[in-house]
């Protein structure tokens, strides 16, 4: 340890004497350190940090597919969960959640739209934290029997569903009222009584403050819920997916029409609720670790200059006595010193990166909106400075320690061989560098890339000057379909009504929502039902009006007028999918068919009236499914979202109107308005924030390979100065010269650019498969790389070839 603090001592000095260098090195590695810092402080909240429920590694999202080709919800149904609650299996408990939109009624009956979670029996308990009050009990869940009434007697409603709130709500909205247990909670759609208070940080799903008892019955085949498991202590994933083979078999069993050809689908609970934003971030914290090697390597570049500057210091150490071990140490020594001040820095940078982060928007993505510096990432950044101080420190280290006492005082000299011995380890960290660089562009032409396909993928609707905005038609003013019916139409013609709206409409299910939607089995008029090959479809519902409003084209036939009402011919609009995939070469206007689940009614046939382009219905990823569309003027809903189109660039205005029409439609309609172009962003906002980050990464890359390349290019001049010199002097011209140098320059360029292309392309395959529609082998993306980095190089070797060609001869040479 005294030789360390010696050797520290001896650092600073020498810092102190020359501060340029070792502000530039730090400099360098606070920029590699802290971008890595940051990328990992995101990823550790994201996906090592673990869930805050005991033992969250035995906790699985469970969902369903089919292995027919059938149109699925992927969801599960109530049988396929309460079956996995079987003693016998190695789950401890399973639990089943659907979600639906209500709308709560405060104390002044301000309405606000909230979302209730309808759980299955266990759902707490399965996730194992204790209840901050109350709770669920076994009667809650039982299905309930049908209401017996005498004739001409209004059966009785049923009993209010028990509520548990979040902690959260409990302690903002009820104060913390010891009392809250019993009390009710006044929905437009019906009351519901609070049971309980969840947990204090339970947060499943996220930002959720409403749970309710739902009663399903034991033999439900709906697939409507996301389920949840918890295995056994102990017990083996495998062993489990095995049983639960066993368990979906005998559902097929026992309900062939739902269950038939399906299989569970097992995931960490941690990598279902992260999603697509894990693999990002993966692909993004490699490219912060290119960054960091590559501020490594300029810092060595750094240090390998030093040292042909620092030869005869080395040289007079080795004559008194030091060896080639005491040596290295006192340059490592100085490269770990240099390691830790830039880690302190970098943690400063990371802190700033990860706070700018979460205000361009990160906190409302998955686990990002609670990131901390912790233990693992101070220990990360500890890790970093050590591996830094020894990637940078060894190299240069071990030039000096290998030479010999004559090699090292030579190597003061201008006319020394070893300064080439410099310049050509300077050479092999500058190809390096311009390697590094291109992987890095290359990367970031592919987020970018691939960001740019999303934004210009084909939606089949308009995304600008459109508004959005939910609507419930609840309470006693709505006691039929009727009344729904009349209540949606007015609203509607009220809108349209006002100035700057150019089209409204309505529907249960607004694109790229995630809204449930039925899934149903289709059998055309005058065909048979073929049980083994059974024909998929999505069903939605929609307004007369919708696809005006959403800007979406009807290829053919009408759409959905007043005409269409229950009494009269049902009527039915196909997407494009539906035609290309089932009625291939016939004429789908007047066509007939009939959809249901398990099986179609072929009595309840529809008539197609029209044909709508493909909406992208799930994610903007995702292709189209064949659906069909049936219009709310015949089949009653009474919550839908109206979508507006306007021709006001600025709708501040027009939403006012909205509302108070809205308000004299019914007061208890919580509105909130969103934007469609606004909306569609925040969808894809994990592969903007992606993206974002790796043009940052790939333009700090470039100014590292500029600096980097201008370093080794300088250092070779000066250490070819008398050379270059001389052949001014035997009547080189400037131009000869500065093409020389230039010509160095290239050469470390473009054997740097060959070898960025073939690790690009080899990450480029590992990332095609997580990025959306691009290609490892992209001829733009990878041409665009080789010209910016080599744009880069020449403007960094410009400098150096110039002063080359303007050396004096008389005054270099005159010394000698």
């Amino acid at each position: 340890m005294l030789t360390f603090f010696r050797d520290l001592r001896l650092s600073l000095r020498s810092f102190r004497r020359a501060p340029a260098f070792p502000l530039a090195a730090t400099a360098t590695l606070a920029l590699g350190i802290g971008a890595t810092t940051a990328i990992f402080t995101t990823l550790n909240a994201v996906l090592l940090k673990p869930l805050p429920y005991p033992n969250p590694e035995d906790l699985y999202s469970i969902r369903t597919t089919l292995t027919d080709g059938r149109v699925t919800t992927g969801l599960v149904a109530g049988s396929e969960i309460f079956r996995l609650n079987d003693p016998a299996l190695s789950i401890e408990r399973a639990s089943a959640m659907q979600a639906g939109d209500l709308t709560l009624l405060h104390e002044d009956g301000t309405p606000q739209q909230v979302k209730v979670h309808f759980v299955t029996e266990g759902f707490f308990e399965l996730f194992g934290l204790p209840m901050t009050r109350g709770g669920f009990t076994a009667d809650q869940f039982a299905p309930l029997a049908p209401p017996q009434a005498a004739p001409g007697v209004q059966p009785p409603p049923p009993p209010p569903p028990a509520i548990v709130i979040s902690d959260r709500l409990w302690r903002d909205l009820y104060r913390s009222d010891e009392q809250v247990i019993g009390k009710t909670v006044r929905f437009a759609e019906f009351p519901g009584v609070i049971v309980g208070v969840a947990p204090r940080g339970f947060d499943t799903p996220h930002r959720a403050d409403f749970w309710a008892a739902n009663r399903v019955p034991k033999d439900d085949v709906n697939h409507g819920n996301e389920g949840f498991m918890r295995m056994k202590r102990g017990a083996d994933i495998e062993r489990v997916k095995s049983e639960m083979s066993n368990v979906i078999a005998g559902l097929g069993r026992d309900f062939p029409e739902s269950a038939r050809n399906r299989v569970y689908v097992t995931k960490p609970l941690v990598d279902s609720i992260v999603g697509d934003l894990g693999p990002i971030l993966i692909i993004v914290m490699a490219a912060t670790g290119v960054l960091l090697l590559l501020a490594c390597v300029n810092v060595t570049n750094l240090l390998l200059a030093r040292g042909a500057a620092r030869a005869r210091e080395m040289a007079v150490r080795v004559s008194l006595g030091a060896g080639g071990a005491r040596i290295v140490s006192q340059l490592l020594t100085e490269s770990l010193l240099l390691a830790a001040v830039g880690s302190i820095l970098g943690v400063i940078v990371a802190y700033a990166g990860v706070r700018g982060l979460l205000a361009l928007g990160a906190s409302q993505l998955p686990r990002l909106d609670a990131v901390s510096f912790d233990g693992s990432v101070l220990l990360f950044a500890l890790v970093t400075l050590v591996v830094s101080g020894l990637l940078v420190g060894v190299v240069p280290a071990l030039r000096l320690a290998r030479t010999d006492v004559r090699t090292l005082l030579n190597e003061s000299s201008r006319s020394t061989s070893a300064g080439r011995s410099t310049g050509r380890w300077l050479s092999v960290m500058t190809v390096a560098e311009v390697a590094l660089a291109v992987l890095l562009i290359a990367g970031a032409g592919w987020l970018v890339r691939g960001f740019a396909n999303l934004r210009s993928t084909n939606l089949g609707f308009v995304t600008d000057h459109r508004i959005i905005f939910d609507v419930t038609f609840q309470g006693e003013r709505y006691p039929n379909p009727a009344a729904v019916h009349v209540a949606r139409n007015n609203l509607i013609d009220a809108v349209r009504a006002l100035q700057g709206v150019k089209e409204a409409g309505t529907a249960t299910a607004f694109p790229l929502r995630g809204t449930l939607e039925g899934s149903l089995i289709l059998q055309f008029q005058g065909e048979a039902l073929d049980p083994s090959r059974p024909m998929g479809t999505r069903q939605r519902l929609a307004s007369p009006g919708f696809f005006a409003a959403m800007g979406t084209r009807l290829l053919q036939g009408r759409d959905f007028g007043r005409e269409d009402v229950p009494n009269s011919t049902p009527t039915a609009i196909v997407n494009h999918t539906f035609v290309n995939r089932y009625m291939q070469g016939k004429n789908p206007i007047g066509a007939q068919f009939a959809a249901g689940y398990p099986q179609p009614n072929p009595a309840n046939m529809l008539t197609i009236v029209g044909v709508a382009d493909d909406i992208r219905q799930k994610s903007v990823e995702a292709e189209p499914e064949p659906a069909f569309y049936r219009s709310l003027t015949q089949i009653p809903a009474r919550r839908m979202t109206m979508v507006v189109a306007t021709s006001l660039e600025d709708p501040t205005p027009l939403l006012a109107a909205i509302r108070q029409e809205v308000r004299k439609a019914d007061p208890q309609i919580a509105v909130d308005f969103e934007l469609v172009d606004d909306f569609v962003a925040s969808t894809i906002s994990r592969q903007q924030l992606g993206m974002t980050l790796m043009v940052i990464f790939g333009v700090v890359a470039l100014l590292l390979a500029a600096v980097g390349i201008y370093g080794v290019v300088a250092y070779g001049v000066s250490q070819r100065r008398d050379e270059l010199a001389t052949r001014l002097a035997l009547g080189a011209t400037p131009g000869s010269v500065f093409w020389l140098v230039m010509k160095h320059g290239g050469i470390l360029a473009v054997i740097g650019i060959v070898a960025g292309l073939f690790t690009a392309y080899l990450s480029g395959r590992i990332v095609s498969s997580q990025i959306y529609a691009i290609r490892a082998s992209d001829p733009l993306m990878l041409t665009s790389a080789i010209v910016v980095v080599a744009g880069i190089a020449v403007l960094a070797t410009l400098v150096p070839a110039w002063r080359a060609s303007r050396l004096s001869p008389a005054r270099t040479l005159h010394p000698e």
